[in-house]
């Protein structure tokens, strides 16, 4: 009788939201459905620890020295340590929490969130360059969000990379014959270089008839109020997670005027993808990636509201089922069914 294998043992850290409203987020969110598809697989035994307690600016230091500590004692148990990390993390407790799994015997697969890591890294001072390049760079699976970011790393030598494009679950509100009706939706942290005063902008130069709304947290970092009042965009506060795809199939397009040199492929423009509906982007950091020019979307210049109205009034009744159609084809590869497996790969083959 053949012997049943034992699954493998994988510790999860990572941040999920949390009560606090500075915790959601687009690292978080996916940090929780990668969780939640892995642990379904029998294959592996998955424990999940969070990192952060403290979502005050700054304070995040004292829950990662808190887990420096205390990361020996709960390691040990597992045969693979999976950290789903932000930027902050990288140049922080990261070097030092992989020579400890290192010490401790165990793989370490390291996903990064967002586009810029490659670029941060090289920016460092020599010695904290060499740190990262003698431990986290070394991961035995470095999973990246864009193939900006694999490419960097391979070029470095790396060659364990592998590509683990943010991602959504398929979905079956696809409607072909989507009526043009004008509606326009932004969804978003709502911080500034997301393009919100663009948004703002472009609603004013806009004729009447069109509609924009938009959610999301209000970042206080940025704002005190509603950046939204006095203006033509209809804010409507924050979305539950359940319910920004049909929010997004209820409109035409969705706006991610973004000009974030390190952002990486937001949730919320594959949700689009999805549903069918057409993304309005600009030429900035890994966009092109995800949508090309007349093809699934338009691609814009950054900064500039009238650049965001006029390609919003590209759209009309004759040549939107072509961007519906070819925006749901575009999806496929951000299946998340098939990108998520990928770190259940890794856990076997780390």
């Amino acid at each position: 009788m053949k012997k049943e294998k034992k699954p493998v043992k994988v510790l999860f850290f990572a941040n999920f939201p949390a009560k606090d409203i500075r915790s959601i987020g687009g690292a978080t969110s996916l940090s929780k459905r990668i969780y939640d598809f892995v642990i379904q697989d029998n294959s592996v035994a998955v424990k999940h620890v969070q990192i952060r307690h403290f979502w005050r600016s700054k304070f995040q230091l004292i829950d990662y020295v808190a887990w420096l500590f205390r990361f020996p004692f709960v390691a040990y148990k597992y045969d693979v340590i999976s950290m789903h990390v932000t930027r902050e993390f990288h140049v922080s407790a990261a070097p030092f929490l992989y020579l400890w799994a290192k010490i401790l015997g165990k793989k370490v697969v390291y996903h990064t969130f967002g586009g810029g890591f490659y670029r941060q890294y090289k920016a460092l001072p020599k010695a904290l360059r060499w740190l990262l390049s003698k431990t986290i760079v070394q991961a035995d699976v470095l999973a990246l969000e864009t193939k900006d970011l694999v490419q960097s790393f391979k070029n470095d030598g790396q060659k364990n990379t592998i590509w683990v494009p943010n991602s959504v679950k398929a979905t079956k509100h696809f409607r072909k014959n989507r009526p043009f009706e004008k509606k326009i939706v932004f969804i978003s942290r709502l911080d500034p270089d997301k393009g919100i005063p663009e948004v703002i902008e472009a609603a004013n130069l806009l004729p009447e008839g069109y509609q924009i709304d938009a959610y999301g947290p209000i970042d206080p970092k940025h704002y005190d109020k509603n950046p939204f009042e006095d203006s033509k965009v209809n804010y409507k506060g924050i979305l539950h997670h359940d319910d920004i795809i049909k929010t997004i199939d209820d409109n035409n397009l969705l706006l991610m005027p973004t000009y974030i040199d390190r952002e990486g492929y937001p949730t919320v423009i594959i949700e689009a993808l999805s549903v069918g509906v057409p993304v309005i982007t600009t030429d900035c950091c890994v966009m092109k990636e995800m949508i090309t020019d007349k093809y699934n979307g338009l691609i814009i210049e950054p900064r500039s509201g009238k650049a965001l109205a006029d390609a919003i009034l590209h759209f009309n009744d004759d040549n939107y089922s072509e961007y519906q159609k070819n925006a749901y084809e575009s999806f496929k590869i951000f299946n998340s069914d098939i990108v998520f497996q990928k770190f259940i790969d890794a856990y076997h083959n780390a």
